[in-house]
This record gives structure tokens, sequence and C-alpha cells, in this order.
């Protein structure tokens, strides 16, 4: 209360002031009286961004777990096909970790991005960029020791990607529906097939630029339908880059690696209906794993 009263009297001293000396009150009263209630706000304010970054910090580690886990399925049932089939198991390769600066080096340009981070230079661009809720973009070029590249936000963005299923894959890239924010489009998708609101997309690792397996967002709606042709979906983003701060780039395997891994979904089978034939090649419209020499599996897909 007497704080209150006090500042009362301080102002209608100084509006009797001239401007000059109203300045200099001013600047003596924000250094002595205010100086405790600024440093609260200052302080309450950047409690409250470290609570948000917490909490979305949290909120990419959550996704990480789920996306490791549905993986996990996908990764026994794959070295299981790959064990019958005498094959060794991929190179994956490892990520490079960095922050991540919008708007560069065009400055002003929101869909493009400059990486800094280590060992980043010696990538063999162009490598996808995400974190662990999906898809950012891709690093294009070295920019000093850090990278440049671009949000799937541009204009130039495309990726390959396919149901978790597997049923249906197609090209996503980047556009505005409406005027509106920025989202991705889901095209060359079979007219046959059907894809429901709500299914997730992910790459497929199809020629070696992104990973597979990286979530890139969620189907919402049918775009437009080619009659006997194609199906066009619009599809709601997993990571907005203004959400985005820290992410990892992708350091890729050889090619040979990178060939025996980019079939994302293998394909299922009954036991019952695996038959151990000795010296007999695989039938040319089995799994489509090809023949293997001596000692082979032959592997039919049940209708």
């Amino acid at each position: 209360m007497a704080l209150i009263i006090s500042m009362l009297l301080i102002g209608s001293f100084a509006s009797s002031l001239s401007r000059e000396r109203e300045s200099q009150v001013e600047a003596i009263v924000r250094a002595t009286v205010l100086f405790p209630v600024l440093q609260l706000h200052r302080a309450s304010a950047e409690q409250a961004a470290v609570g948000r970054r917490a909490a979305a910090l949290q909120d990419e580690r959550d996704s990480l777990v789920v996306a490791m886990t549905r993986s996990r399925a996908v990764a026994e049932q794959a070295g299981d096909l790959r064990a019958l089939a005498g094959l060794d198991e991929p190179a994956l390769g490892s990520v490079r970790v960095a922050e991540v600066y919008p708007g560069r080096p065009r400055v002003g340009d929101p869909d493009v991005f400059v990486l800094r981070g280590t060992r980043l230079a010696d990538l063999d661009f162009p490598v996808g960029v995400f974190t662990g809720r999906g898809l950012v973009g891709v690093a294009r070029a070295p920019h000093g020791s850090g990278a440049r590249g671009e949000f799937w936000t541009h204009t130039d963005f495309r990726v390959s990607v396919v149901t978790e299923d597997g049923g249906v894959s197609g090209i996503a890239r980047s556009v505005r529906r409406d005027g509106g924010q920025p989202m991705l489009l889901l095209e060359g998708a079979p007219y046959q097939g059907n894809i429901e609101p709500g299914t997730r997309l992910v790459t497929t690792g199809i020629a070696g630029v992104y990973p597979p397996g990286i979530p890139i967002g969620t189907v919402r709606d049918l775009a437009s339908e080619e009659a006997g042709w194609m199906k066009s979906y619009f599809v709601e983003p997993a990571v907005r880059p203004a959400e985005t701060r820290v992410v990892l780039a992708w350091d890729r395997p050889e090619l040979d690696s990178l060939m025996s891994i980019a079939t994302y979904v293998p394909p299922t089978f009954d036991s019952s209906s695996v038959e151990a034939t000795p010296g007999d090649p695989l039938p040319a419209d089995s799994s489509g794993l090809g023949s293997v020499a001596d000692d082979s599996v032959s592997v039919r897909n049940e209708p």
C-alpha cells in the first residue's frame, strides 16, 4: 500500500516538471523504487519461457518413445526375414545433433535454415533433418562449419512417403490450403486405394536422402481425385518449423547398405508356409527377396 501511495505522489510530482526533468525522474524511479518489481517481472517471464521449453522437450521425448516402440516390432520382423534369407544386418547410419536457425542465410525467407553443430560440413549432402516427432526438412550443402537447407514448407521440397502399414505410397510436397498455413499434399496415391483421415505417413527411405520410417504427418482429408488414375490427400505435418530448435541431421551409411534398407515394409507371411528347400531358388513371384544360393529358404506369401 505504501508503495502505491509513493508512486502516486511521485507521479503527481513528475507531471508538474518539464519533459527533460520528467525523464530524469523516471530513470531514477526505475533504478530505485521500481527495480525490484522489474526484476521480479523479468524473472517471471524467463521462468515461464523455461517451463514452455521443458514441456516441449517432454512432448518430443514422449513422441520419440512412441516412435521407437512402434518401430521395434517392424525391426524385429525385418531381422527375422533377413536371417531367413541369409542377409547381413543393414547399417542404418547415425545422426548429428544441431541447432536450427530459420531465415538464414537468406534473411527474411522463412522456408530456409542454417544448422550449427559439430562435424556437419562433412556430411554427404543432401541429407534429411528431423526430430523425434517427425521430418523437418533437408540439409542441402555445407555452410561454414555447419550446413544450410530448406524446411518442408519450401516450394522445392519433395519426399517419398508410405502409410505405416505399407498399403499406399506417394510423393508429399508443400502447399498452402486456401491461403492459410503451409501443409503437405500427398500426390500419386493409387485411385483404387483409400486412406482414412488420421492415417500416419512415414518416409520410405527411397533415394537415400531421408532415413526410412520418419513420420511426416497424418492424412486430413481427400484433396482431389482423377477418375481411374490417382488421388491426392491433404496432410497435417508432424512438425512445424516454428516449433523447431534442436534437430537431428542424418549421417547416412554407404550406398550398399542404403540399398538394403530402401524398402520400408517387409512382406508378411505365415510361418506354416515356410519350406526349407536346399539348392532351390526362390520363385520369381514370391516375396521379392530374390534367389539365394545353396541351402536357401523359400518363402511363399499366403493370400
